[in-house]
């Protein structure tokens, strides 16, 4: 049981690590949403949640952040909350679950204590997930209305996904799947208590009846 514990914490760890890189990355990659025209065809237009850019065909990229906080749309700038919280909390969840693996003891030995850090660390990576997941999720939702809005002309350019998207989604999923692996194991495979039973010692008994017995 404990070997299996053990097992099943360094996975959901690693998984969510791998997810809270990938949220990481997503949140830095300026590709969020990309643009082809038919007028120039040898530039492509892409959008992050700090820049802008436009990569051409003979591999240059010109990028240009963004001037006033204030200027933004509101599905950026909820963008760029919600990733920043994600990030912070997946690097304190790190801290957290590292603390709480049973394989690592130069925090603390204790095993309630251990187990209240890897239940900690799994909720907030959790956490980290779904905001990670609803930025995500909710710029693919405005470009997908906007790419079939019956009001714009066919002929006008429209935005489509762009590899952070992506990037958010798989580390929005592994976020989940390593917070909710690190709470389950160790809730459902944690050593059980040992339940003490108090009985008097064999021969303790043998005397008490030889007295007895003599007594009578």
């Amino acid at each position: 049981m404990r070997s299996r514990l053990c097992v099943y914490q360094h996975v959901g760890f690693s998984l969510s690590l791998l997810g809270w890189v990938c949220s990481l990355v997503a949140t830095v990659l300026p590709q969020w949403l990309t643009l082809n025209t038919d007028l120039i065809v040898t530039e492509t237009f892409s959008i992050g949640i700090w820049e802008t850019c436009v990569a051409q065909d003979e591999g240059a990229v010109h990028c240009k952040g963004y001037s006033s906080l204030l200027s933004l749309p509101q599905d950026i700038q909820l963008a760029r909350i919600l990733m920043c919280v994600s990030v912070a909390l997946g690097l304190l969840s790190l801290g957290l679950s590292l603390s709480g693996l049973r394989s690592i003891t130069c925090f603390s030995d204790d095993e309630t204590t251990k187990g209240m850090l890897a239940v900690s660390g799994g909720a907030f990576f959790f956490l980290a997930g779904v905001t990670t997941l609803a930025p995500v999720s909710y710029m693919a939702h405005v470009t997908v209305a906007k790419f079939w809005d019956p009001t714009v002309p066919g002929f006008v350019p429209r935005w489509e996904f762009g590899p952070a998207l992506f990037v958010g989604w798989v580390g929005g999923f592994l976020l989940l799947l390593g917070g909710l692996l690190l709470i389950t194991s160790q809730c459902c495979l944690r050593k059980p208590k040992a339940i003490i039973e108090l009985k008097p010692p064999l021969e303790t008994v043998k005397r008490t009846m030889w007295y007895k017995m003599e007594y009578v």
